[in-house]
């Protein structure tokens, strides 16, 4: 009762403030359909299921902007995911008994300088995860995509560390000359140990017409904080061609994990195509290839149709299929990695709302 108390107040004190300001916007999506997977588990079983998330994760968006005059404003940003299907919160992919995320995917304040960039502080989106995202022309969603990586990695990060980066600050540059860049620091908070649970993300954007060139990194210790060791370190680069009506993309990442000695590399081509206004095609392929044991590589193939009935609803069916050696375990959904040698064939349908 004591946490429900504490989370409608955070809720009214967010929406008292969204009336008094006039700049604050309410914004969300939702996500919400069907899906069939064969392959799941050890005995390779087929499941029939609501689709929660299919593509992407259902969220409110609470966000700011105050004008302080003379090229600077104040920012701020509260996201916060939930389940459609049943209205419970995503709580950053913990159990409740960890504790309870109201704003799991994101919560920063900052300031921007017209002439300087943006400074922040708080829960945020890693540069690294934002290359992904940016630049992925398949729509980086949760089927199908390089969002699978993240999650499917042999690191000491979980997808969800790979994304957030907590108590930290960021700041990204202003574009000059078709050049950007961000970085971020996450501090651990243990005194008298800097290193402790600290997490670095930097990322860099190059635009030069319809091509774009983007690169990212990420480097963080034992999120347990048990010791200071580095636990997941990783990179990226992606090519992208965007178009009037197709986008495509090329990646290459890499995954290590020095407490381990593990080392993987994912490489995709990513593509989506407006047949129509109203008609989309995407697909994406992926092949991991694992640098210590060539029998836990991989591969996944996805195409999908969306049919927009307007900007805001998009009806949309995906098929996908992943392929493993004996020991491999890449999903073709990025939450749902296979068990070791096991195939996976998977088609979602449904209907995603931006509101």
């Amino acid at each position: 009762m004591y946490k429900k108390i504490i989370t409608v107040f955070a809720v009214s004190l967010v929406m008292g403030n969204a009336y008094a300001q006039s700049s604050v916007t309410l914004s969300g999506i939702i996500d919400g359909g069907l899906s069939f997977t064969n392959g799941v588990g050890a005995t390779d079983k087929n499941q029939w299921a609501y689709g929660q998330a299919n593509l992407v994760v259902s969220r409110l968006i609470f966000s700011g902007t105050e004008d302080l005059g003379g090229g600077t404003a104040a920012l701020f940003k509260l996201e916060s995911g939930f389940l459609s299907g049943n209205g419970k919160m995503t709580n950053s992919g913990q159990p409740t008994s960890q504790g309870s995320f109201l704003f799991d995917r994101g919560a920063w304040a900052g300031l921007r300088k017209d002439d300087l960039g943006i400074l922040s502080f708080g829960r945020h989106y890693t540069p690294f995860i934002e290359v992904l995202y940016r630049t992925d022309a398949s729509g980086f969603e949760n089927f199908g995509s390089v969002a699978n990586t993240v999650f499917q990695t042999r690191t000491g990060f979980n997808g969800f560390q790979y994304t957030w980066a907590n108590n930290s600050v960021k700041y990204q540059t202003p574009t000059i000359y078709g050049l950007s860049a961000s970085v971020l620091n996450s501090f651990g908070g243990t005194a008298g140990d800097f290193q402790n649970q600290r997490e670095v993300s930097a990322a860099v954007y190059y635009t030069l017409g319809p091509v774009s060139l983007n690169a990212g990194y990420i480097d963080g210790n034992d999120p347990t904080g048990l010791t200071d060791g580095t636990v997941a370190r990783a990179y990226t680069v992606f090519l992208a061609y965007t178009g009037s009506m197709f986008k495509g993309s090329l990646n290459f990442q890499n995954f290590k994990d020095p407490a381990t000695g593990s080392n993987q590399d994912y490489y995709s081509v990513g593509g989506r195509y407006d047949i129509t206004p109203s008609l989309r095609l995407v697909s994406d392929y992926t092949y991991l290839s694992d640098r210590v044991n060539i029998e836990r590589n991989g591969c996944f193939f996805k195409l999908g149709v969306h049919y927009l009935l307007s900007k805001s609803t998009d009806l949309y069916t995906e098929a996908g299929l992943s392929r493993n050696n004996a020991q491999g375990t890449l999903g073709i959904s990025s939450t749902s990695p296979a068990s070791a040698g096991i195939n996976q064939r998977s088609v979602v349908t449904g209907v995603i709302h931006f509101f």
